[in-house]
């Protein structure tokens, strides 16, 4: 008798996140006047509303304000970006799941690219 059968079965994103409680999160419009941001997560639009960045931290008015001063390793593609918005989340942990739900959920077409452009230039991720 196999006590392991069906124990290791694949599973899915589905099965993993309760996507009704990650549907729930409330995002927001982007202020980049507003400096009392705190810490959280962000996606970034293009003129489709497609999310095509998901990002994460702890100082959420100074990350943006350095993706939109083309500060970043993300200012190949700034230019394509029509809209932010953000989720407040003040715990790292959390941030770090949620930015990889979102990107798991979206697909972003430029987060495996700036992941790749890092491990060609020998960055640690």
């Amino acid at each position: 008798m196999n006590l392991l059968k069906g124990v290791c079965a694949p599973m899915n994103l589905k099965d993993i996140i309760k996507i009704t409680k990650v549907d729930k999160i409330k995002f927001s419009p982007v202020d980049l006047d507003n400096s009392d941001i705190g810490g959280g997560i962000y996606r970034m639009y293009d003129e489709n509303d497609l999310v095509i960045y998901v990002g994460k931290s702890m100082d959420l008015h100074r990350r943006l304000h350095q993706h939109a001063g083309k500060d970043t390793n993300t200012a190949y593609f700034i230019d394509q970006v029509r809209g932010y918005e953000w989720a407040t989340e003040p715990d790292p942990v959390f941030q770090n799941l949620l930015e990889a739900i979102f990107i798991a959920i979206h697909r972003p077409k430029y987060n495996d690219e700036v992941k790749d452009s890092k491990k060609k230039l020998g960055e640690v991720l």
